[in-house]
């Protein structure tokens, strides 16, 4: 049984805040990220990048999202875990994701980071 987006996220972060390389890449990216997992009943969930460590909130910061992440709830936990570049469904339209270009690329390079291409 595959783990549900929360669970995948969770992993995500934790992920990120293990790995020093990124820390220390991110010490100054504080960032609200919203991903939605599109469905009639979709709620976001939250990561909040404050200096260098990530963390998941199932209810807004308070802050407004810097960027916002869509898709279906499969591509997301594919993308976050690993198992799928985001290159690929954002070619195809299932992965919406926006923001400034600067955080879009920021977004890219953690993945690459963590995971190559």
């Amino acid at each position: 049984m595959s783990q549900n987006l929360e669970a995948v996220l969770e992993g995500f972060c934790l992920q990120c805040n293990q790995n020093s390389r990124l820390r220390d890449m991110n010490r100054d990216w504080d960032r609200v990220v919203a991903i939605t997992s599109q469905g009639e009943h979709a709620t976001p969930l939250w990561i909040v990048c404050r200096q260098g460590e990530l963390t998941l909130h199932r209810h807004a910061p308070g802050d407004e999202a810097d960027l916002e992440v869509e898709a279906p709830e499969e591509v997301l936990r594919a993308v976050f875990s690993g198992q799928l570049s985001p290159t690929e469904p954002y070619n195809r339209g299932e992965l919406m994701v926006r923001g400034s270009s600067d955080d879009l690329m920021r977004l890219d390079i953690i993945t690459l980071l963590l995971w190559g291409d």
